[in-house]
Formats: structure tokens, sequence, C-alpha cells
């Protein structure tokens, strides 16, 4: 008898902490559920919580790791910079546009040039743009 595998995305919730990731959780299905994991795994553990959908908790690590890495970015930003949040997350989704709207070729020459030196925002854009195309970042 074949076997199918249940490929519905169901709500995660992963603790890290400095980009480990420390636990994979099924998210509680209730407010208050969710409030006091929020409240131990933050507050007493000083751990960061993602709330990511994904089919199985390998997919949702690779989804939180990559909003706490984009998280990073957009504060790393702001502190080069000086900005607000919210103006560097308007900063970083136009730089995630310009780096969608590239061609293969075009991404790829842009990450031989040096970008990551002088502009490390729009460097992570491309790179996050890249992998989601499934095209080469090194």
């Amino acid at each position: 008898m074949p076997v199918t595998l249940d490929k519905t995305p169901r709500g995660f919730t992963v603790l890290l902490s400095s980009g480990t990731v420390h636990g994979v959780l099924l998210t509680p299905a209730t407010e208050e559920g969710r409030d006091e994991l929020y409240m131990e795994a933050y507050w007493g553990l000083c751990l960061d919580l993602f709330y990511v959908e994904a089919v199985d908790r390998f997919e949702a690590t690779i989804r939180a790791i990559a909003a706490h890495d984009r998280a990073t970015a957009i504060e790393d930003y702001m502190d080069r910079v000086g900005v607000n949040y919210g103006t560097a997350r308007a900063v970083y989704r136009d730089c995630r546009i310009w780096a969608r709207a590239l061609t293969p070729e075009g991404r790829a020459s842009w990450l031989a040039n040096g970008l990551k030196e002088y502009v490390p925002l729009k460097h992570f854009a491309l790179i996050e743009a890249m992998r989601e195309f499934g095209e080469p970042t090194v």
C-alpha cells in the first residue's frame, strides 16, 4: 500500500539565539498557548521566536534562519546609515525588487562586482533573490 506524506503547511515556532536554532515547535493553536510560549522562550530563556508556515520542521528551520538573516541585515543597515526600521525595510524592499528584476546574467555580474563591501543590504537582497531562483551564489 503506498504511503503519502502530508504536505499541508502548518504553523511552526522556531526558537533562535544569535542565528542558532534551539528548537522547532508546532505553534500552539490558542492565543493563550502562544503567549505562554513567548513568555517562557523570550523572557525566560532569552530566545528569539520566529513564526513560519512550512510543511515540516526542516523547512521551518530554513525559513526562520532566512527571516533572522533578513532582520539582521536590516538592523545592520539601520545602524550604518542611522535610519528607523520603516525606512530600512523600505530600502530592503526596493533592493529586493531590483534584484528580482535582473536577468540571471545581471545578478551574476553584480555578485562579482564587489557589492558586499559598499552596499551590504543590496548584496544581501541579491543573494536572497539568487537563492530563490536556484542560482549559484559563489
